[in-house]
Protein backbone atom coordinates (compact mmCIF):
# COMPACT_ATOMS: atom_id res chain seq x y z
CA UNK A 1 0.00 0.00 0.00
CA UNK A 2 2.69 2.69 0.40
CA UNK A 3 4.34 1.25 -2.27
CA UNK A 4 1.27 2.29 -4.71
CA UNK A 5 1.09 5.10 -2.50
CA UNK A 6 4.38 6.81 -3.30
CA UNK A 7 4.41 5.86 -6.93
CA UNK A 8 0.96 7.24 -7.62
CA UNK A 9 2.08 10.44 -6.01
CA UNK A 10 5.31 10.78 -7.86
CA UNK A 11 3.84 10.15 -11.13
CA UNK A 12 1.02 12.61 -10.88
CA UNK A 13 3.69 15.09 -9.79
CA UNK A 14 5.98 14.46 -12.90
CA UNK A 15 2.78 15.07 -15.26
CA UNK A 16 2.07 18.09 -13.65
CA UNK A 17 -0.58 17.35 -10.98
CA UNK A 18 -1.14 19.60 -8.04
CA UNK A 19 0.63 18.73 -4.93
CA UNK A 20 -2.66 18.49 -2.98
CA UNK A 21 -4.28 16.15 -5.91
CA UNK A 22 -1.14 13.79 -6.10
CA UNK A 23 -1.25 13.78 -2.46
CA UNK A 24 -4.88 12.55 -2.56
CA UNK A 25 -5.08 10.39 -5.57
CA UNK A 26 -2.40 8.67 -4.86
CA UNK A 27 -3.90 7.89 -1.13
CA UNK A 28 -6.73 7.08 -2.82
CA UNK A 29 -5.27 4.41 -5.28
CA UNK A 30 -3.44 2.92 -2.19
CA UNK A 31 -6.71 2.44 -0.35
CA UNK A 32 -8.79 0.97 -3.25
CA UNK A 33 -6.58 -1.41 -4.36
CA UNK A 34 -5.64 -3.25 -1.46
CA UNK A 35 -9.61 -3.75 -0.57
CA UNK A 36 -9.77 -1.01 2.48
CA UNK A 37 -12.69 1.02 1.79
CA UNK A 38 -12.34 4.43 0.37
CA UNK A 39 -14.17 6.38 2.82
CA UNK A 40 -10.87 5.62 5.10
CA UNK A 41 -9.58 8.93 3.36
CA UNK A 42 -12.67 11.28 4.42
CA UNK A 43 -12.72 10.09 8.23
CA UNK A 44 -8.92 10.31 8.44
CA UNK A 45 -9.38 13.53 6.89
CA UNK A 46 -12.10 14.51 8.96
CA UNK A 47 -10.40 13.34 12.11
CA UNK A 48 -7.24 14.97 11.12
CA UNK A 49 -8.66 18.63 10.97
CA UNK A 50 -11.12 18.05 13.99
CA UNK A 51 -7.91 20.36 15.55
CA UNK A 52 -8.88 23.43 17.79
CA UNK A 53 -5.40 24.47 17.23
CA UNK A 54 -6.16 24.58 13.68
CA UNK A 55 -8.19 27.69 13.40
CA UNK A 56 -5.36 29.47 14.36
CA UNK A 57 -4.13 29.22 11.18
CA UNK A 58 -6.98 31.54 8.95
CA UNK A 59 -7.11 33.64 11.84
CA UNK A 60 -3.26 34.12 11.83
CA UNK A 61 -3.40 34.83 8.17
CA UNK A 62 -5.91 37.25 8.43
CA UNK A 63 -4.24 39.41 11.02
CA UNK A 64 -0.97 39.36 8.76
CA UNK A 65 -2.78 40.32 5.33
CA UNK A 66 -5.19 43.30 7.48
CA UNK A 67 -1.08 44.26 8.78
CA UNK A 68 0.30 44.60 5.22
CA UNK A 69 -2.76 46.12 3.58
CA UNK A 70 -3.16 48.90 6.77
CA UNK A 71 0.32 49.76 6.28
CA UNK A 72 1.65 48.75 9.45
CA UNK A 73 4.22 46.57 7.66
CA UNK A 74 5.09 49.96 6.05
CA UNK A 75 5.55 51.99 8.89
CA UNK A 76 8.08 48.90 10.75
CA UNK A 77 9.99 48.66 7.93
CA UNK A 78 10.79 52.42 8.04
CA UNK A 79 11.56 52.55 11.61
CA UNK A 80 14.12 49.74 11.35
CA UNK A 81 15.39 51.58 8.47
CA UNK A 82 16.08 54.87 10.24
CA UNK A 83 17.44 52.28 13.63
CA UNK A 84 20.09 50.43 11.53
CA UNK A 85 20.25 52.28 8.26
CA UNK A 86 23.56 53.86 9.27
CA UNK A 87 25.29 50.68 9.25
CA UNK A 88 27.44 49.20 6.26
CA UNK A 89 24.84 47.00 4.01
CA UNK A 90 22.05 49.29 6.50
CA UNK A 91 18.99 48.83 4.49
CA UNK A 92 19.76 45.08 3.98
CA UNK A 93 20.14 44.56 7.40
CA UNK A 94 16.85 46.75 8.29
CA UNK A 95 15.17 44.27 5.61
CA UNK A 96 16.19 40.84 8.20
CA UNK A 97 15.36 42.86 11.59
CA UNK A 98 11.91 43.79 9.74
CA UNK A 99 11.07 40.64 8.39
CA UNK A 100 11.57 38.87 11.66
CA UNK A 101 9.26 41.13 13.39
CA UNK A 102 6.72 41.08 10.87
CA UNK A 103 6.37 37.59 10.75
CA UNK A 104 5.52 37.88 14.22
CA UNK A 105 2.47 38.53 13.37
CA UNK A 106 1.57 37.18 9.62
CA UNK A 107 2.88 33.78 10.07
CA UNK A 108 3.52 33.17 6.49
CA UNK A 109 6.95 33.05 4.54
CA UNK A 110 5.18 33.89 1.69
CA UNK A 111 3.26 36.71 2.69
CA UNK A 112 6.57 38.51 4.95
CA UNK A 113 8.33 38.27 1.75
CA UNK A 114 5.58 40.07 0.03
CA UNK A 115 4.72 42.39 2.67
CA UNK A 116 8.59 43.91 3.38
CA UNK A 117 9.68 43.30 -0.12
CA UNK A 118 6.96 45.74 -1.44
CA UNK A 119 8.24 48.10 0.74
CA UNK A 120 12.13 47.64 0.82
CA UNK A 121 12.70 46.66 -3.00
CA UNK A 122 12.66 49.70 -3.92
CA UNK A 123 14.21 51.68 -1.43
CA UNK A 124 16.90 49.47 -1.80
CA UNK A 125 16.88 49.98 -5.96
CA UNK A 126 16.83 53.58 -5.03
CA UNK A 127 20.05 53.08 -2.84
CA UNK A 128 22.04 51.26 -5.67
CA UNK A 129 21.78 47.75 -4.44
CA UNK A 130 22.16 45.27 -7.56
CA UNK A 131 17.95 43.71 -7.91
CA UNK A 132 19.29 40.28 -7.77
CA UNK A 133 21.56 41.19 -4.53
CA UNK A 134 18.36 43.43 -3.22
CA UNK A 135 16.23 40.43 -4.28
CA UNK A 136 18.25 37.89 -2.52
CA UNK A 137 18.26 39.87 0.64
CA UNK A 138 14.63 39.69 0.84
CA UNK A 139 14.61 36.06 -0.08
CA UNK A 140 17.08 35.01 2.20
CA UNK A 141 15.02 37.05 5.16
CA UNK A 142 11.69 35.97 4.51
CA UNK A 143 13.04 32.12 5.28
CA UNK A 144 13.93 32.69 8.77
CA UNK A 145 9.98 33.55 9.18
CA UNK A 146 9.17 29.68 9.13
CA UNK A 147 11.24 29.68 12.74
CA UNK A 148 9.38 32.95 13.81
CA UNK A 149 6.21 32.26 16.39
CA UNK A 150 3.26 32.32 15.36
CA UNK A 151 4.59 30.57 11.90
CA UNK A 152 1.89 28.66 10.96
CA UNK A 153 4.19 25.95 9.12
CA UNK A 154 4.92 25.41 13.16
CA UNK A 155 1.73 25.18 13.98
CA UNK A 156 0.57 22.39 11.32
CA UNK A 157 3.76 20.49 12.84
CA UNK A 158 2.73 20.69 16.13
CA UNK A 159 -0.33 19.65 15.32
CA UNK A 160 0.64 16.42 13.17
CA UNK A 161 3.53 15.22 15.08
CA UNK A 162 1.18 15.94 18.55
CA UNK A 163 3.73 18.36 19.48
CA UNK A 164 2.95 21.56 22.90
CA UNK A 165 2.56 24.70 20.14
CA UNK A 166 4.02 26.70 23.28
CA UNK A 167 7.41 24.60 23.78
CA UNK A 168 7.53 24.63 19.87
CA UNK A 169 6.97 28.55 19.82
CA UNK A 170 9.62 28.77 22.66
CA UNK A 171 12.27 26.15 21.46
CA UNK A 172 12.15 28.43 18.20
CA UNK A 173 13.12 31.83 19.47
CA UNK A 174 16.99 31.48 20.01
CA UNK A 175 17.50 29.47 16.59
CA UNK A 176 15.37 31.97 14.94
CA UNK A 177 17.81 34.48 16.28
CA UNK A 178 20.80 32.82 15.21
CA UNK A 179 19.92 32.29 11.87
CA UNK A 180 18.66 36.11 11.44
CA UNK A 181 21.84 37.01 12.96
CA UNK A 182 24.17 35.39 10.63
CA UNK A 183 22.33 36.54 7.82
CA UNK A 184 22.65 40.05 8.80
CA UNK A 185 26.09 39.62 9.31
CA UNK A 186 26.90 38.41 5.75
CA UNK A 187 25.13 41.37 4.72
CA UNK A 188 27.32 43.49 6.75
CA UNK A 189 30.42 41.74 5.88
CA UNK A 190 29.43 42.35 2.13
CA UNK A 191 29.03 45.96 2.35
CA UNK A 192 32.17 46.52 4.38
CA UNK A 193 34.33 45.01 2.09
CA UNK A 194 32.93 46.66 -0.65
CA UNK A 195 31.78 43.76 -2.03
CA UNK A 196 28.28 45.34 -3.25
CA UNK A 197 27.71 47.89 -5.06
CA UNK A 198 25.33 51.05 -3.86
CA UNK A 199 26.05 49.99 -0.18
CA UNK A 200 25.29 53.79 1.07
CA UNK A 201 24.49 54.67 4.11
CA UNK A 202 21.84 56.65 5.84
CA UNK A 203 22.76 59.45 7.67
CA UNK A 204 21.73 58.65 11.69
CA UNK A 205 18.56 61.54 12.88
CA UNK A 206 17.76 60.70 16.16
CA UNK A 207 13.80 63.50 15.34
CA UNK A 208 13.36 60.95 12.34
CA UNK A 209 14.11 58.26 14.32
CA UNK A 210 11.34 58.95 17.20
CA UNK A 211 8.73 59.79 14.70
CA UNK A 212 9.42 56.56 12.90
CA UNK A 213 9.24 54.87 16.08
CA UNK A 214 5.95 56.27 17.77
CA UNK A 215 4.27 55.53 14.07
CA UNK A 216 5.86 52.16 14.00
CA UNK A 217 4.48 51.16 18.36
CA UNK A 218 1.22 49.50 16.76
CA UNK A 219 3.64 46.88 15.00
CA UNK A 220 5.83 46.60 17.78
CA UNK A 221 3.19 46.20 20.37
CA UNK A 222 1.67 43.82 18.21
CA UNK A 223 4.15 40.86 18.44
CA UNK A 224 4.69 41.24 21.70
CA UNK A 225 0.54 40.51 22.52
CA UNK A 226 0.33 37.51 20.75
CA UNK A 227 3.61 35.73 22.26
CA UNK A 228 3.47 37.55 25.64
CA UNK A 229 -0.04 36.22 25.76
CA UNK A 230 0.67 32.13 24.51
CA UNK A 231 3.60 32.11 26.42
CA UNK A 232 2.66 33.49 29.78
CA UNK A 233 -0.56 31.62 29.42
CA UNK A 234 -2.98 34.22 29.35
CA UNK A 235 -4.37 32.42 26.10
CA UNK A 236 -3.96 29.45 23.62
CA UNK A 237 -2.58 29.64 20.19
CA UNK A 238 -5.73 30.08 18.51
CA UNK A 239 -7.41 32.58 20.96
CA UNK A 240 -4.06 34.90 20.37
CA UNK A 241 -5.12 34.74 16.31
CA UNK A 242 -8.44 36.12 17.37
CA UNK A 243 -6.62 38.84 19.06
CA UNK A 244 -4.20 39.84 16.69
CA UNK A 245 -6.98 39.67 13.97
CA UNK A 246 -9.37 42.46 16.58
CA UNK A 247 -5.65 44.19 17.01
CA UNK A 248 -4.79 44.38 13.37
CA UNK A 249 -8.49 45.59 12.33
CA UNK A 250 -8.76 48.14 15.25
CA UNK A 251 -5.11 49.92 14.15
CA UNK A 252 -5.89 49.82 10.63
CA UNK A 253 -9.09 51.29 10.86
CA UNK A 254 -8.87 53.44 13.65
CA UNK A 255 -5.35 54.59 13.46
CA UNK A 256 -3.93 54.54 10.01
CA UNK A 257 -6.93 54.20 8.10
CA UNK A 258 -5.92 52.88 5.48
CA UNK A 259 -8.26 50.12 5.56
CA UNK A 260 -10.94 50.43 3.14
CA UNK A 261 -14.06 47.72 1.99
CA UNK A 262 -12.37 47.06 -1.44
CA UNK A 263 -8.96 46.15 0.78
CA UNK A 264 -11.00 44.42 2.65
CA UNK A 265 -12.42 42.35 -0.05
CA UNK A 266 -9.07 41.47 -0.91
CA UNK A 267 -7.79 40.37 1.86
CA UNK A 268 -10.66 38.21 2.49
CA UNK A 269 -9.82 36.47 -0.66
CA UNK A 270 -6.34 36.01 0.02
CA UNK A 271 -6.84 34.72 3.41
CA UNK A 272 -9.70 32.51 2.09
CA UNK A 273 -7.14 30.71 -0.88
CA UNK A 274 -4.24 30.14 1.85
CA UNK A 275 -6.12 29.11 3.64
CA UNK A 276 -7.66 26.28 2.06
CA UNK A 277 -4.41 25.37 0.69
CA UNK A 278 -2.58 24.88 4.08
CA UNK A 279 -5.84 22.76 5.44
CA UNK A 280 -6.24 20.73 2.43
CA UNK A 281 -2.64 19.71 2.84
CA UNK A 282 -3.20 19.00 6.67
CA UNK A 283 -6.24 16.89 5.83
CA UNK A 284 -4.32 14.57 3.27
CA UNK A 285 -1.30 14.38 4.94
CA UNK A 286 -3.93 12.93 8.13
CA UNK A 287 -5.09 10.04 5.13
CA UNK A 288 -1.70 9.44 4.22
CA UNK A 289 -0.36 8.69 7.96
CA UNK A 290 -2.85 5.92 8.80
CA UNK A 291 -1.72 4.75 5.32
CA UNK A 292 1.84 4.70 6.39
CA UNK A 293 0.28 3.39 10.38
CA UNK A 294 -1.68 0.69 8.82
CA UNK A 295 1.42 -0.80 6.31
CA UNK A 296 3.63 -0.25 9.26
CA UNK A 297 5.60 1.55 6.80
CA UNK A 298 7.69 3.48 9.92
CA UNK A 299 8.81 0.48 11.01
CA UNK A 300 10.36 -0.87 7.83
CA UNK A 301 11.86 2.73 7.32
CA UNK A 302 13.28 2.89 10.75
CA UNK A 303 14.61 -0.74 10.09
CA UNK A 304 16.12 0.12 7.17
CA UNK A 305 17.99 3.02 8.54
CA UNK A 306 19.30 1.45 11.34
CA UNK A 307 23.12 1.28 10.23
CA UNK A 308 22.27 4.94 10.03
CA UNK A 309 21.03 6.03 13.10
CA UNK A 310 23.90 4.69 14.74
CA UNK A 311 26.29 7.48 13.01
CA UNK A 312 24.72 10.71 13.95
CA UNK A 313 26.84 13.16 11.56
CA UNK A 314 25.93 10.89 8.79
CA UNK A 315 22.31 10.88 9.73
CA UNK A 316 21.83 13.99 10.05
CA UNK A 317 24.03 15.06 6.45
CA UNK A 318 21.44 12.77 5.07
CA UNK A 319 18.52 14.18 6.53
CA UNK A 320 19.47 17.60 6.00
CA UNK A 321 19.96 16.73 2.02
CA UNK A 322 16.63 14.76 1.86
CA UNK A 323 14.50 17.52 3.47
CA UNK A 324 16.09 20.64 1.53
CA UNK A 325 15.96 18.99 -1.70
CA UNK A 326 12.31 17.20 -1.31
CA UNK A 327 11.60 21.01 0.99
CA UNK A 328 12.22 22.74 -2.59
CA UNK A 329 10.63 20.13 -4.67
CA UNK A 330 7.40 20.04 -2.31
CA UNK A 331 7.09 23.28 -1.49
CA UNK A 332 7.90 23.55 2.06
CA UNK A 333 4.49 22.38 3.86
CA UNK A 334 3.69 19.63 1.72
CA UNK A 335 6.75 18.05 2.66
CA UNK A 336 6.83 18.15 6.41
CA UNK A 337 3.44 16.84 6.52
CA UNK A 338 4.81 13.64 4.57
CA UNK A 339 8.27 13.47 5.93
CA UNK A 340 8.21 14.83 9.98
CA UNK A 341 5.69 11.96 11.06
CA UNK A 342 7.89 9.10 9.28
CA UNK A 343 10.81 10.66 10.13
CA UNK A 344 10.19 11.36 14.28
CA UNK A 345 10.93 8.01 15.49
CA UNK A 346 13.80 7.39 13.47
CA UNK A 347 15.42 11.45 14.92
CA UNK A 348 14.73 9.87 18.62
CA UNK A 349 16.16 6.88 17.88
CA UNK A 350 19.18 8.64 16.72
CA UNK A 351 19.31 10.55 19.97
CA UNK A 352 17.65 13.55 19.15
CA UNK A 353 14.38 15.33 21.31
CA UNK A 354 11.23 15.54 19.26
CA UNK A 355 11.11 19.45 19.97
CA UNK A 356 14.83 19.33 18.97
CA UNK A 357 14.49 17.47 15.92
CA UNK A 358 11.17 19.69 15.02
CA UNK A 359 13.40 22.37 15.05
CA UNK A 360 16.06 21.51 13.21
CA UNK A 361 13.51 19.97 10.30
CA UNK A 362 11.76 23.91 10.28
CA UNK A 363 15.46 25.46 9.90
CA UNK A 364 16.30 23.24 7.05
CA UNK A 365 12.63 23.75 5.44
CA UNK A 366 13.28 27.25 5.42
CA UNK A 367 16.28 26.90 3.51
CA UNK A 368 14.25 24.97 0.95
CA UNK A 369 11.97 28.37 0.52
CA UNK A 370 14.79 30.46 -0.30
CA UNK A 371 16.95 28.02 -2.89
CA UNK A 372 16.59 29.17 -5.93
CA UNK A 373 14.98 27.83 -8.70
CA UNK A 374 12.64 26.43 -6.84
CA UNK A 375 12.09 28.45 -3.83
CA UNK A 376 8.98 30.17 -3.38
CA UNK A 377 9.94 32.62 -1.30
CA UNK A 378 12.20 33.37 -4.28
CA UNK A 379 9.08 33.40 -6.41
CA UNK A 380 7.42 35.64 -4.66
CA UNK A 381 10.26 38.28 -4.80
CA UNK A 382 11.45 38.04 -8.53
CA UNK A 383 7.91 38.61 -9.52
CA UNK A 384 8.23 42.42 -7.09
CA UNK A 385 11.41 42.95 -8.16
CA UNK A 386 10.98 41.84 -11.93
CA UNK A 387 14.47 39.48 -11.74
CA UNK A 388 14.53 36.54 -13.59
CA UNK A 389 15.33 33.19 -11.51
CA UNK A 390 18.38 32.32 -12.64
CA UNK A 391 20.18 35.64 -11.62
CA UNK A 392 19.56 34.75 -8.28
CA UNK A 393 21.52 31.83 -8.08
CA UNK A 394 24.80 32.92 -7.52
CA UNK A 395 23.74 35.89 -4.97
CA UNK A 396 22.25 33.20 -2.90
CA UNK A 397 24.92 31.17 -2.16
CA UNK A 398 26.58 32.98 0.48
CA UNK A 399 23.21 32.86 2.35
CA UNK A 400 22.85 29.04 1.93
CA UNK A 401 26.19 28.08 3.11
CA UNK A 402 25.64 30.56 6.37
CA UNK A 403 22.39 28.74 6.77
CA UNK A 404 23.95 25.26 6.48
CA UNK A 405 26.59 26.32 9.19
CA UNK A 406 23.81 27.18 11.41
CA UNK A 407 21.78 24.07 10.47
CA UNK A 408 24.93 21.90 11.52
CA UNK A 409 25.40 23.98 15.04
CA UNK A 410 21.59 23.41 15.91
CA UNK A 411 21.51 20.12 14.88
CA UNK A 412 24.75 19.01 17.33
CA UNK A 413 24.09 21.78 19.96
CA UNK A 414 20.35 20.78 21.13
CA UNK A 415 20.64 24.02 24.26
CA UNK A 416 19.49 26.34 21.20
CA UNK A 417 16.52 24.39 21.02
CA UNK A 418 15.57 22.79 24.20
CA UNK A 419 16.84 25.67 26.98
CA UNK A 420 13.65 28.13 27.00
CA UNK A 421 11.36 24.81 26.52
CA UNK A 422 13.38 23.13 29.65
CA UNK A 423 13.20 26.59 31.71
CA UNK A 424 9.79 27.67 30.97
CA UNK A 425 7.25 25.35 29.03
CA UNK A 426 7.88 22.78 31.65
CA UNK A 427 10.04 20.04 29.27
CA UNK A 428 10.80 17.27 30.47
CA UNK A 429 14.34 15.44 28.57
CA UNK A 430 14.20 11.82 28.90
CA UNK A 431 18.09 10.13 29.76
Amino acid sequence: MALVLTLGFVVLLFVGAPILAAMTVGTWMSLVLFDRPAYLMAQTAFHGLSSFTLLAIPLFVLAGEIMDKGGISARLAKFVVMLVGWLPGGLGISVVISTMIFSGISGSVNADAAAIGSVMLPMMNEAGYRKEWSSCIVAAAAGTGILIPPSITMIVLGTIANLSIKQLFLASLFPAALIGLSKAIVIWYKAKMGWEPGHQRLTFCWRELCWAGVEAVPALVAPAIILGGILSGVFTATEAAAVAVLYATLVSLLLYHEITWAKMKQVLISTVRLTGVVIGLVGAASAIAYVMAYTQASNDLAALASGVVNNYLLFISILTVLFWVLGAMLDGMPALVILIPLFMPIAEKAGMHPIHFAIFSLAVFGISLVTPPLGTACFVVTSLAGVHMKRLVWPMMPFLVIMFGTILILSYVPWFSLALPKLWGGLIILP
